[in-house]
């Protein structure tokens, strides 16, 4: 691998982060920030765009991920929705362009207040498609496509980039490792595992108490209710 699936994982986090920026509460519309609006929506177009160019970069040198991102691009290029996030991201970052046009305030059963925004209908930017829904709604169906192509990535290349799936006994009979090359990739010495009684499937299972562990499964299960796998999760709606 060129770089850790990390990088992507932040990137995911990083998207999520401004999504969440997105859903504002006020008691006043007059009073609104539309400015930060604008700025936390071109945050999200660039993090969100960063999510394919993080996995480029970190799995380009691995076998059989040109073909399958090649598929991927193949999707998002026949899906409008992503066509038109791609090409605000791309005016965002090199005209200065803003799609934010304006907003409404609702109420929510609650009695709480809620600014839902909206892309500006009418453009000099020729764009083709500019989704109806709030920016919200678009912004959210825009990361499940981009979470449903993680899932993928994971399901396809998992035991290169998830370490709960690489540092395993099968998959270090199939690359022809020893227990001594884990512990050495993790930064311990030869042998730190070694102990009288425990077998390979026992040192195996040690190690995985030290390997660092993925954050983001949270993040799939609030916007696709799976796993990072697809695996789907029972969502406690009590929480």
């Amino acid at each position: 691998m060129s770089r850790s699936f990390q990088v992507v994982e932040d990137k995911i986090e990083e998207t999520e982060f401004f999504l969440d920026k997105l859903h504002f509460e006020s008691a006043d519309f007059a009073q609104f920030n539309f400015r930060a609006a604008y700025f936390y929506l071109s945050a999200f177009l660039s993090a969100a765009r960063s999510i394919t160019f993080c996995l480029q970069a970190s799995l380009k040198d691995v076998e059989g991920f040109e073909s399958w991102y090649q598929e991927q691009q193949n999707k998002l290029k026949d899906n409008e929705l992503a066509r038109f996030f791609l090409e605000a991201r791309n005016l965002s970052q090199k005209v200065g362009y803003y799609p934010l046009g304006g907003g409404r305030m609702r109420k929510d059963e609650n009695g709480i207040h809620h600014v839902e925004l909206y892309f500006e209908p009418l453009n000099e930017e020729g764009l083709k498609f500019i989704p109806e829904t709030d920016v919200v709604s678009a912004c959210k169906a825009q990361f499940r496509q981009l979470l449903e192509i993680v899932v993928s990535c994971y399901n396809n290349f998992g035991k290169i980039i998830d370490p709960e799936k690489y540092y395993t006994v099968e998959n270090m009979t199939k690359k022809g490792m020893t227990v001594e090359d884990f512990e050495l990739e993790l930064g311990y010495e030869k042998g730190w595992t070694q102990a009288e009684g425990l077998t390979i499937a026992d040192r195996i299972e040690l190690l995985n108490a030290y390997i660092p562990k993925i954050g983001v499964d949270w993040i799939f299960v609030k916007h696709l209710g799976t796993d990072r796998y697809g695996n789907p999760v029972e969502i406690n709606s009590e929480e």
